[in-house]
């Protein structure tokens, strides 16, 4: 009974340590993009949340050093990142590296899930897609705030023209009526969104990928969670889920979700 005791007291220091050292931080919020299922997205549940499999990811991250974590719905992409920025978020569940976005936020490394971003296109109507230099000439969409890795957003601003929508919906409504040729965008939550819509059979994709980047847990400078205890904690479990095939498993989990959600 001692023994057991001692292994309780245990814990509950360790925990204590983590929370000590980063100011008494007990609670982690964090956003994400709310139009990338299955990785995060508003919940049509509860609207004021984000949910998605990145936050379990975190959930059970954060379990071991008594930290609880909230999936907060703060507005689109764009706004997640301000809400970083500013502080008011304290984690962001799914980030491209970028050298702007390395200035306000600390990354997590390694990556806890690779991301194909490819060029989505009206079905009837694919082109050749070999290299980036394939899309001049050619008019394309994509959401507000997305970023492609530096070197294709460095490539797109001298070279194509892109238009930025609010939304997903909106460019691939306009890729549909003709107003625009392709949509770049990830794979994964580019296929959801047009299966839930309806657009799956009148949308496909081309072979090449833009770039297939890491997708990172971030967390703002400006939050009193930012320590090196949670950050190497963080580390460590990363590197744990990606040797167990973790994201993967819970992928598929959390697609079926959004799915049942995306039909009700």
């Amino acid at each position: 009974m001692k023994k057991f005791q001692a292994i309780i007291l245990l814990i509950l220091l360790s925990g204590n340590a983590y929370a000590d050292e980063c100011g008494q931080c007990k609670k982690i919020i964090i956003s994400g993009n709310s139009e990338y299922p299955p990785l995060t997205w508003q919940d049509k549940r509860n609207p004021d949340k984000i949910t998605g499999f990145a936050i379990e990811l975190l959930e059970i991250a954060c379990k071991d050093i008594g930290i609880t974590v909230e999936g907060k719905y703060v507005g689109l992409w764009a706004r997640a990142q301000d809400n970083v920025k500013n502080g008011t978020v304290d984690m962001l569940g799914g980030a491209y590296i970028t050298e702007e976005r390395k200035t306000y936020m600390d990354y997590i490394i390694p990556p806890f899930v690779m991301d194909p971003t490819v060029v989505f296109v009206k079905k009837g109507d694919e082109f050749k897609f070999e290299k980036w230099e394939d899309l001049i000439g050619l008019k394309g969409g994509t959401p507000i705030g997305n970023s492609y890795g530096e070197l294709f957003d460095k490539f797109e601003k001298e070279k194509l023209t892109v238009e930025r929508v609010p939304k997903l919906d909106q460019a691939f409504d306009k890729l549909l009526a003709g107003r625009n040729r392709y949509v770049v965008y990830g794979l994964y939550p580019g296929l959801a969104e047009a299966e839930v819509t309806g657009q799956r059979d009148k949308i496909n994709y081309l072979l090449n990928s833009i770039i297939s980047e890491g997708l990172y847990f971030t967390i703002s400078k400006k939050s009193p969670c930012n320590c090196e205890k949670v950050k190497e904690h963080l580390t460590k479990k990363v590197k744990e889920f990606s040797d167990q095939k973790l994201p993967e498993q819970l992928m598929e989990k959390y697609l079926e979700i959004w799915k049942e959600q995306s039909t009700q």
